[in-house]
C-alpha cells in the first residue's frame, strides 16, 4: 500500500489523495512486479475476508481527471513530497514505477530508501512522514483506520464509531455489516492507496516424497517465488 499521512499537507486533504489514487495505475504496477498473478482489490479488505466488497473501480486511472482534482484542491502546478520506501523488494521498484506515473501529473516524487528498523522508527513512532509504502499482512488491518492515533493518522469520527461497534457486535452478521460500512467511507476518503493484493505463490517438485530427515531432505523442496514482469 501506499500510505499518506493524513494529518500533514498536502495530504490532509481528501481531493489530493483522490487524485494521486486516479494518477496511479494499479494494475500496471501489479503487472510489472508479479505479472499476471495478485489482485488489485481497491481497499484493505482482502476477498478472503466476510466484509470485502471490490472497490477497485472507485477511483479508476484517469491521469486527466487526477490532474483537474489537483487543482481544485488548490495545487494546478502540482506538488512534490518525499516517498519514504523500505529497501527490500519489491518497494523500490514500486515506489520507482509510482514516481514516474506521478510526474505524469505534476507531482515530482522523492524517494528516500530506508532500512525496516528506520521506517519502525521515522514512520511508525514518530510519524515523521508525508507518504510511505508498506506491506500489512495481519487479520482485520482495516481496523486500524479506526484509531486516529495509529501511523497514517486518519481521522474520520463515523469511521471510528462503526469499528467500534463492529468490535461489540453479537453476531457475525452485525460485525460484517458495521466493518462493510466502515470500509466503503475509508476507501470513499482515499484513506491510503491499496496497491494490490500480494499473490500467494508456491513451487514443489513433483517428485517430492517422504518426509524431511532432521529437516535436511535433498528431494525436498518447497520455496516460494515471485515472477518479475
Amino acid at each position: 500500500m501506499l500510505a499518506f499521512n493524513d494529518k500533514k499537507a498536502p495530504f490532509d486533504k481528501t481531493a489530493v489523495r483522490v487524485a494521486i489514487t486516479r494518477a496511479i495505475d494499479r494494475s500496471a504496477l501489479l503487472n510489472s512486479i508479479w505479472g499476471s498473478y495478485g489482485k488489485v482489490t481497491g481497499s484493505m479488505v482482502p476477498p478472503t475476508d466476510p466484509w470485502y466488497q471490490d472497490f477497485s473501480a472507485l477511483y479508476p486511472y484517469d491521469p486527466a481527471e487526477a490532474k483537474k482534482e489537483l487543482a481544485a484542491a488548490g495545487y494546478p502546478d502540482g506538488f512534490s513530497f518525499t516517498l519514504d520506501t523500505p529497501n527490500y523488494d519489491p518497494h523500490p521498484q514500486a515506489a520507482a514505477f509510482i514516481k514516474e506515473q506521478l510526474s505524469k501529473v505534476g507531482v515530482d516524487v522523492k524517494i528516500n530508501i530506508i532500512t525496516p528498523d528506520e521506517w519502525y522508527t521515522k514512520i511508525y513512532q514518530n510519524h515523521d512522514f508525508a507518504a510511505t509504502m508498506q506491506e500489512h499482512v495481519n487479520d482485520r488491518d482495516v481496523v486500524w483506520y479506526g484509531n486516529p492515533d495509529f501511523y497514517w493518522g486518519y481521522d474520520n469520527p463515523d469511521v471510528t464509531a462503526l469499528i467500534a461497534k463492529s468490535e461489540q457486535a453479537k453476531t457475525a452478521d452485525e460485525q460484517t455489516a458495521d466493518l462493510k460500512q466502515a470500509n466503503e467511507l475509508i476507501v470513499k476518503d482515499a484513506a491510503s492507496d491499496w496497491l494490490y493484493l500480494y499473490p500467494q505463490i508456491v513451487v514443489a517438485r513433483t517428485t517430492l516424497s517422504g518426509y524431511p530427515v532432521n529437516g535436511l531432505n535433498s528431494q525436498f523442496f518447497v520455496y516460494g517465488i515471485k515472477k518479475q514482469g
